[in-house]
């Protein structure tokens, strides 16, 4: 459902928002870096010059006859040194990849020179998601969405049928960190074009040239909003000058209370939020102003905070995907080895690949640092994301760690009654015992131990081991790894808390 609330008059247009910014370093290896890796150059003689930095001596390789690079090798230049990159008049098109090495490391730049006249296609977003090939110059034409960098020019183009991530651009004179210069802004429609690339999962087009601009017919103060989960009213500040001012909302909990022309020409535009009772939400505001030959539009983001959901693996994976946060807990069955800390997570009713944790600041690639290993007991705070498909918790938050400590089973019989958890592996005994809540002895060499009562997992319900052995086909005989506490009846020790973390069969070699 969209709404919509629309204002006919005409205001003054003008330029007064700016924003805070946040500084994206190109993609590069940490032994090599470059400022620009990939260069362009028209069919007549020319020269650019990029700064390299290296962290010992490096050497350029497999330059083509028709490049000229210099110097072409250096000693370590942690401060960075100039390398200039230079072309003769072409009489056809010419392209290559270039290698600079320093350390073992190899960071590849892209050279082309185009002799033209270029035919322009232009391309649509969806074509260079889907169907393009990285290395190839596209054309897109589009409106600016959202700025994430103003010294790169890094910025999202959509066309209606897509996004594309737009990763650097370059100003009028071909040079690189320079954005500002071009004027652009949210809600301009323009047609660039750039080599595709992909980074990670996430495909860009790289260092584009803009060719042509047209300027937004109205500007907002900003592109994204946060409510508390108590909703409540805030302003958004627009100028415009088309004939009029059309506001679409696609949620039903937000509405329009009032639009006042300012002193400054601008028009602010009061909403107000419903309060959420339910998980975190998202709505988009869409403004538009038109006149007789041109129409712009520009979005606002809204996000509102909401409650936590609780749920179990099984019920985060059927759930939608979305900005809500649920709480999830498991034992971390595989860590990955990334420094993003990309693990999955397990527990009575099914395992989930984590995409990512983040540190108690929020910032990315600390998970080396925190102190959680594979095996650990973790309570995690993450959207319901996906991957192609596949349900996934993406950047999630550590709310609770418990470490767990892998024991033999006579260093568990030595240890204190306490909350520490232990990893325990053994050789499982007879169950025809064991009833319906799953107590048992396991053993190794030298020892055994009593298993007093197996929940199916992490979190699991009491009672229902027979349903475990049936799923899972436990046996006496089995090698089993389950997790619990040390505790004791009667002086005895005994494995108390426990859950199943997997099994291998006595007849598996």
């Amino acid at each position: 459902m969209k709404l919509k609330y629309l204002l006919i008059t005409l205001l003054a247009f003008g330029t007064l928002f700016t924003s805070c910014e946040e500084e994206i370093l190109i993609p590069s290896l940490d032994k090599v870096k470059v400022d620009m890796s990939y260069i362009a150059f028209g069919k007549e003689a020319g020269s650019k010059t990029i700064t390299l930095t290296a962290t010992d001596s490096w050497n350029i390789t497999n330059i083509p006859a028709w490049l000229t690079v210099s110097p072409a090798s250096g000693g370590a230049a942690p401060e960075g040194t100039k390398v200039t990159f230079s072309v003769g008049a072409a009489d056809s098109d010419n392209s290559s990849e270039v290698y600079v090495t320093c350390a073992g490391k190899t960071q590849v730049l892209t050279v082309k020179q185009i002799f033209g006249p270029v035919e322009v296609v232009i391309s649509s977003c969806k074509d260079v998601n889907e169907k393009g090939v990285d290395g190839k110059i596209y054309w897109v034409e589009g409106q600016i969405t959202s700025i994430a960098n103003t010294v790169y020019g890094n910025w999202y183009l959509n066309d209606g049928t897509g996004t594309v991530y737009i990763y650097g651009t370059l100003d009028a004179k071909g040079n690189t960190q320079n954005f500002k210069s071009l004027g652009l802004s949210v809600g301009d429609r323009v047609m660039v074009h750039g080599p595709r690339t992909t980074y990670g999962s996430t495909i860009e087009l790289v260092d584009v040239t803009v060719d042509k601009i047209t300027p937004s017919l109205l500007k907002a103060a900003v592109d994204a909003v946060e409510v508390p989960k108590e909703g409540g009213e805030f302003e958004v500040a627009v100028l415009y000058k088309g004939n009029g001012l059309e506001i679409e909302y696609d949620r039903d909990w937000l509405s329009v209370r009032s639009m006042i022309k300012g002193a400054d020409d601008s028009t602010r535009v009061a909403f107000m939020a419903q309060p959420n009772s339910g998980g975190d939400r998202t709505a988009t505001i869409s403004m538009t102003s038109a006149t007789s030959s041109s129409s712009s539009t520009i979005h606002v983001a809204v996000k509102q905070k909401g409650a936590i959901i609780n749920a179990t693996v099984a019920e985060f994976i059927a759930a939608a995907e979305g900005a809500t946060q649920y709480r999830l807990s498991g034992i971390i069955t595989k860590d990955t080895g990334s420094d993003y800390g990309n693990i999955y997570i397990k527990d009575a009713t099914g395992e989930v690949y984590i995409y990512g944790v983040v540190d108690a600041a929020g910032k990315t690639k600390q998970w080396k640092t925190m102190g959680i290993k594979e095996g650990d007991i973790v309570t995690l705070i993450t959207p319901r994301g996906a991957y192609k498909g596949t349900p996934q918790g993406v950047n999630a938050k550590v709310e609770e760690h418990i470490p767990v400590v892998v024991a033999t089973i006579p260093a568990f019989l030595a240890a204190a009654e306490d909350n520490t958890y232990y990893r325990l592996v053994g050789t499982v005994g007879d169950l025809s015992g064991a009833g319906k809540y799953g107590n048992f002895n396991i053993s190794d060499e030298t020892s055994q131990v009593y298993v007093y009562g197996l929940l199916s997992g992490w979190g699991g319900a009491k009672g229902l081991f027979q349903t475990l052995v049936a799923e899972t086909g436990l046996k006496a005989g089995d090698i089993i790894t389950i997790v619990g506490k040390r505790t004791a009846y009667k002086g005895t020790p005994q494995v108390g808390s426990a859950f199943y973390v997997s099994h291998q069969g006595a007849d598996v070699p």
